[in-house]
């Protein structure tokens, strides 16, 4: 739907004479849900009725809003809450036609959800800022993963480089777990003091040792009913894997200076970026303690390696704050090859935004840093 001529020439040469076209310029005449596939060119509704924006927002979750560069802000305002798939104009023909791609694989998900007898199954958020949009085939099999480990109560295990999302990871199944409303505590095992770390785990009682002035809780009685998020699982040493052992077998730890047991239940989420086949195979890392936590392995793989998920990325981080970006921004970050993971590409939008004119972002807005890594 759309009244401008660029708009539809561009429809015209993209769907060439392979897909059939239907153009409708008048927005008030809702298309029938027959058609497979409705873009709405998002100018087409300004000034309106009230009555036609409540008529399009029936569809907001099944249409495509098509959002040209020169739209006024309150219009992309508007655009963002209103509907799930944005496609931002001008594009190319070849990533207009790979988005429709994703767009209708996402859209026959949903309908068989809608059509299925068995129960709506949580949706996991396609992303936490971000981290987790895309549809190549290794970002649905990490969603199904996480969703596969919010409805399990055996530990997890996130692998994955630096920037990834490992923390994110775990917040989200965390939050979608049986035990969302208890707390969540989070920990970095690089900061274990190795002395420190039956105190730091399981707590101590007054005069327990030297300087113990006061009874302290650990971390497994902190978590108790909820979830512990250990990270940097790979620096911790073998007599710090055998505590970790211990209290996940059974649940039971004494805290230091008392031969009482207590008993806690704890969901443990772990995550790191070293090489845990390595590990294994060098023995610094402990084989009873990987059988232990293996039921639930998610590999959160490269930004490298997944960039056809980076334009979408991409839009679900600016559209919030009403920016949009240009082709040639969004093929400059997808030769890029992104040692930072997700995390510099935050920061990368962050400064783009910044030096950005009229909230749209062009590839000379696009700096990585002051460090230069090897492309």
């Amino acid at each position: 739907m759309s009244n401008r001529k660029d708009v539809i020439n561009f429809f015209a040469t993209a769907c060439g004479t392979t897909i059939p076209l239907t153009v409708i310029t008048d927005c008030t005449k809702v298309p029938p849900v027959s058609f497979e596939i409705v873009i709405l060119d998002a100018t087409l509704i300004i000034g309106k009725p009230a009555s036609v924006y409540h008529t399009i927002e029936m569809y907001s979750d099944k249409f495509i809003c098509l959002l040209p560069f020169d739209a006024p802000l309150d219009l992309r305002s508007y655009v963002d809450k209103t509907f799930k798939f944005i496609l931002f104009y001008p594009i190319s023909i070849e990533r207009f036609k790979n988005c429709l791609l994703d767009i209708q694989t996402q859209l026959q998900f949903q309908l068989n959800l809608e059509t299925s007898a068995l129960p709506d199954l949580e949706r996991i958020p396609d992303s936490v800022s971000g981290y987790f949009r895309g549809n190549s085939t290794t970002m649905r099999t990490v969603r199904k993963k996480i969703l596969g480990a919010c409805n399990s109560k055996e530990p997890v295990l996130l692998l994955g480089e630096t920037g990834t999302g490992k923390t994110t990871a775990a917040k989200i199944i965390h939050s979608h777990s049986q035990t969302k409303d208890k707390k969540m505590v989070s920990y970095s095992l690089s900061t274990v003091v190795e002395s420190l770390a039956e105190s730091t785990f399981f707590g101590h009682v007054k005069g327990s040792y030297t300087n113990a002035e006061n009874e302290r809780i650990g971390l497994f009685e902190a978590a108790d009913g909820g979830t512990l998020f250990l990270d940097e699982l790979g620096v911790a040493s073998l007599d710090v894997q055998a505590m970790l052992l211990t209290v996940l077998e059974t649940g039971n730890f004494k805290k230091v200076g008392t031969q009482k047991e207590q008993h806690v239940d704890v969901r443990l989420i772990f995550a790191t970026n070293a090489d845990i086949t390595r590990m294994l195979r060098d023995g610094s890392f402990r084989s009873d303690l990987y059988f232990r936590i293996c039921d639930n392995i998610i590999k959160l793989p490269p930004l490298r390696e997944r960039k056809e998920d980076i334009w979408e990325m991409v839009e679900s981080y600016i559209v919030k704050e009403d920016y949009m970006i240009k082709e040639d921004a969004l093929e400059r970050l997808e030769n890029y090859s992104w040692p930072g993971n997700i995390r510099e590409l935050h920061k990368c939008l962050r400064r783009a935004m910044v030096r950005s004119k009229d909230h749209v972002i062009g590839a000379e807005q696009i700096d990585f840093g002051d460090v230069s890594f090897l492309q």
